[in-house]
């Protein structure tokens, strides 16, 4: 139906606003301003608030309003705790399906980071670049799992471009991963996938732990150029601390 086409259009763009930083966690939506602002009724509306709840973006609060929900030190590390357990997998399937016209995409999205100072420009490069790996692992449900998790993360992604101000890191960790992939080497793709994640998921966490107010509505996040190249002591500290103790 029409209302269902125009509910994954609402959907997709408040997806983009809330995940890129432009609306506010703590942010409340109301129904009636959705539907005034796209000139469509409530009924598409709602379902676009139902699918983003449902994605953990949106926590309703009354039949027509929902609010925003905000960044923390458990979700981040829940996310990353999942990711760094199933995208490696993925690709480890995958890179035995991978070819030619793949490995083309790869270094194009790695160009487009390099060359890019813009975040979302990065962001959108940056998953075609992966994706472009775990596509080819043939498992719907991985594959979808693996992308609601990165939708989830990008958020906090924007955080760790503010936090390293810098990329060069991530440009020789893509690089690693490419050059495995492209000698089919699934193992040592899983494992430099795996340790891309983990690097990503110290960076934010250490910037959350010297910034609590980072996750509020009040805080802005911008890409710009900074001077952070090492998370904090105290993000390795957590971290090791809690692989130590799901080891025990």
């Amino acid at each position: 139906m029409a209302y269902e086409s125009a509910a994954n259009r609402i959907a997709g763009q408040l997806r983009t606003e809330i995940l890129h930083g432009e609306i506010a966690p703590g942010s409340r939506l109301s129904q009636l301003s959705i539907a005034e602002r796209f000139g469509v009724s409530r009924i598409p509306v709602r379902d676009a608030i139902q699918l983003l709840s449902s994605e953990g973006l949106l926590h309703p609060t009354t039949k027509a309003t929902a609010i925003v929900t905000g960044m923390s030190v458990p979700e981040l590390q829940e996310l990353y705790e999942l990711r760094e357990a199933i995208e490696p997998m993925a690709t480890q399937i995958a890179v035995p399906n991978v070819g030619r016209a793949d490995i083309m995409l790869m270094r194009k999205q790695m160009s487009l980071m390099e060359s890019s100072n813009e975040a979302p420009i990065w962001l959108s490069a940056n998953a075609e670049f992966h994706a472009a790996v775990y596509k080819r692992a043939s498992r719907p449900r991985m594959i979808e799992l693996v992308e609601q998790l990165r939708r989830l993360t990008d958020r906090y992604m924007y955080m760790h471009l503010e936090v390293i101000g810098r990329t060069e890191h991530l440009h020789a960790e893509h690089l690693g991963i490419l050059q495995a992939v492209e000698s089919g080497d699934a193992a040592l793709a899983a494992r430099l996938t795996r340790e891309h994640l983990a690097t990503s998921h110290d960076f934010i966490l250490s910037y959350l732990l010297e910034n609590p107010t980072a996750t509020g509505a009040d805080d802005v996040i911008s890409f710009h150029d900074g001077s952070h190249s090492e998370p904090a002591p105290a993000a390795r500290k957590l971290r090791g601390a809690q692989v130590k103790g799901t080891q025990s």
